[in-house]
């Protein structure tokens, strides 16, 4: 068991933290096990929900108020309204019915065509509603601790890097789901979902600062592709790949990559939050040694030695 902290501060490193939907509650995990033993980093780059943690804890400067926040939001009304975990895809453990999985399988088609052949203007209103009770609209350049949130550019076919104007027209922009949620238009820019650029954004983080580079993927496992019944989930498939690829590649410039055991986690398993957070926390104390010997010299190691005991 952890003792209560007793050393903290800002340390000259990035927190790299990439999209996932619900997996990405890991990073508020991580956060609290990095606050735990002193290591606060000097600049937080995220996208899709982790710009959406990374702007919470930049403002709020403490990972158990974050992930209080998120709770009490997940728990309301609003949040239930919304039912995103109706939609889900898989079924993990074989035990529903085979009515129940055609259900699914309808309302999730439904879903998508709607989503697809509409406007995307009512879902960009509900999620500007959400992030608005999730953070507290300030510019990013007055955030209590430096953040920049990564989006995609439709217009330009590049990512774009907010490190200035609103923190929640920020996250939105990085979150807005291709085809889901209408993109966000910016001074004639069209702006998506960041993972159309990068699910990880360890490029935008090693051009914004030289410091050393801790990176958080939770991306969800490839798995086997054995059998598909539809030829748009080839499509998918062959998407998630390239994908998986070219973020492998980005990770090579992170210095420490830290990957909490949620790869089997569903984009929209919002009610595993606690096993998310958990699963953050112990990829940092399994790491720490690395992390340790990259980031600080041997007085933090022996302030560290007396937290642990």
């Amino acid at each position: 068991m952890h003792r209560n902290r007793t050393y903290r501060k800002v340390l000259p490193f990035t927190l790299v933290l990439g999209g996932g939907g619900a997996r990405g509650l890991a990073h508020v995990g991580v956060l609290k096990a990095l606050e735990r033993i002193g290591l606060v980093p000097s600049l937080i780059v995220g996208t899709s929900m982790g710009s959406l943690v990374g702007g919470m804890y930049s403002q709020l400067l403490s990972a158990d108020d974050v992930e209080k926040k998120l709770k009490e939001f997940m728990e309301g009304f609003f949040f239930k309204r919304i039912g995103l975990e109706q939609f889900s895809e898989i079924d993990t453990k074989g035990s529903r019915s085979v009515w129940e999985r055609f259900a699914t399988h309808l309302r999730h088609r439904y879903f998508l065509s709607k989503s697809a052949l509409g406007s995307g203007k009512f879902a960009q209103m509900t999620l500007i509603q959400s992030l608005r009770m999730l953070l507290e609209e300030k510019d990013i350049r007055d955030l209590s601790l430096r953040c920049a949130v990564v989006a995609s550019d439709l217009s330009t076919g590049e990512e774009y890097v907010f490190t200035s104007g609103s923190i929640i027209t920020a996250v939105a922009a990085s979150s807005a789901i291709p085809g889901v949620v209408a993109p966000l238009e910016i001074s004639s820019h069209l702006f998506v979902d960041g993972k159309a650029t990068s699910t990880i954004p360890v490029p935008a983080a090693r051009a914004l600062s030289k410091d050393p580079i801790i990176a958080v993927d939770v991306r969800r496992s490839l798995g086997n592709f054995k059998d598909h019944r539809h030829g748009f989930e080839i499509v998918i498939r062959a998407d998630d790949v390239t994908n998986n690829k070219l973020n492998d590649i980005h990770l090579q410039q992170a210095d420490i990559v830290l990957k909490p055991d949620v790869k089997d986690i569903n984009w929209n398993e919002f009610h595993r939050l606690d096993y998310c957070i958990q699963a953050g926390e112990r990829t940092v104390e399994e790491n720490l040694q690395r992390l340790t010997e990259r980031l600080a010299g041997g007085k933090f190691r022996a302030i560290m030695r007396r937290i642990y005991g």
